[in-house]
């Protein structure tokens, strides 16, 4: 069921508050090698992916950006999706050692900055929280869906 237009709220990010990185830490554009991603959904506390699955999934990615911390990457978040009509944002996550700097914001502003600045039209823009996360997600106006929708998945592991 899709929502009348008085019922839908769509974001600009035009004044919102800017999130940058504390000093030391840079951003990169683009995705992680593909270990180093392992790594970071690992100690991050997401679901541990295969390195074969990561390998033919990174490149697909849409944009992605990564933080370094001298020469180690403590941080990344990427979006996929179709580019025009749905994005989905992932892999946001920060090793935890850098944990409670914004950095966690900071990537997710950059995202939603690059989204913002290069979709044609309106698009819809979805996300998984995982536990508390969704306390950040908000802050970009991300809001629950449920009971207008429902999230689902299934997870198909290759025999």
């Amino acid at each position: 069921m899709e929502a009348s237009e008085e019922e839908t709220t769509i974001m600009s990010l035009g004044p919102q508050e800017h999130y940058p990185l504390p000093d030391g830490y840079a951003f990169r554009t683009g995705v992680p090698d593909a270990a180093t991603y392992c790594r970071l959904r690992k100690i991050s506390g997401l679901t541990p992916r295969t390195l074969c699955a990561v390998q033919a999934g990174l490149p697909h990615t849409l944009y992605g950006v990564h933080v370094v911390h001298g020469s180690d990457i403590v941080g990344m978040g990427r979006m996929i999706g179709d580019g025009a009509l749905f994005i989905h944002v992932v892999d946001i996550a920060v090793d935890p050692a850098h944990q409670g700097h914004g950095i966690g914001s900071a990537i997710v502003d950059a995202i939603m900055r690059h989204i913002c600045s290069t979709i044609p039209a309106e698009i819809y823009v979805s996300l998984m929280a995982n536990g508390e996360a969704w306390r950040l997600y908000e802050r970009f106006g991300f809001s629950n869906v449920f009971p207008d929708a429902r999230g689902m998945a299934i997870w198909i592991d290759r025999p």
